[in-house]
C-alpha cells in the first residue's frame, strides 16, 4: 500500500488549526487535525503522514517537548507565536526541519507554508528511500493551485 500525502496539524488554538488547515486542503493536501499532543500522537499511531506542522504552546504538552518523539519518525514544522532567536534555534536544535511565526496572520503564512511543507515532503521520501520503503513512499503533493 502506498502512503498517502497526508499532513498532520496539531493546535490547541482552534481559529489557527481550523484556517491552517483549509488553507492546506485548498492547496489539495490532506489534512488531519488534533488540538494537543496526545490527540495528534493518536492520529499519527493510526495513519501514515509525510509531515507535522505541531504548535509549540499547547495544554498537554508543548511542541518543543513532543518533538523528541517525532523527529525520527516524519518531519516536522513548529509554528508558535513565540518566535524569538532563542526558541526558533530551541526548536531547530531539536529537531524541527522549520520554523514558522504566528506574527503574521494564518492566509500569509501560505507561501512559505508550502514550501516548507513540500521540503518535509522530500525529506520523508529520502528517509523512506534510504531505508528501503520504497514501496511506503507518499503520493506527490499536487501542484499549488491559484487562489
Amino acid at each position: 500500500m502506498r502512503a498517502t500525502s497526508s499532513i498532520l496539524l496539531v493546535d490547541d488554538n482552534a481559529a489557527w488549526r481550523e484556517t491552517l488547515a483549509e488553507v492546506l486542503r485548498d492547496q489539495g493536501f490532506n489534512v488531519a487535525t488534533a488540538e494537543g499532543s496526545l490527540s495528534g500522537q493518536a492520529l499519527l499511531d493510526q495513519a501514515d503522514f509525510f509531515a507535522a506542522v505541531i504548535d509549540n504552546h499547547m495544554a498537554d504538552m508543548s511542541g518543543l517537548e513532543w518533538l523528541p518523539a517525532l523527529r525520527d519518525r516524519l518531519p516536522v514544522l513548529m509554528l508558535s507565536s513565540e518566535d524569538d532567536p532563542q526558541t526558533v534555534e530551541l526548536a531547530i536544535e531539536e529537531g524541527a526541519l522549520a520554523f514558522l511565526s504566528k506574527s503574521q496572520p494564518p492566509r500569509q503564512l501560505l507561501p512559505n507554508l508550502r514550501r516548507m511543507v513540500l521540503l518535509a515532503y522530500v525529506v520523508c521520501v529520502a528517509r523512506r528511500i534510504l531505508a528501503g520503503d520504497r514501496d511506503e513512499v507518499p503520493a506527490l503533493p499536487p501542484p499549488h493551485r491559484a487562489a
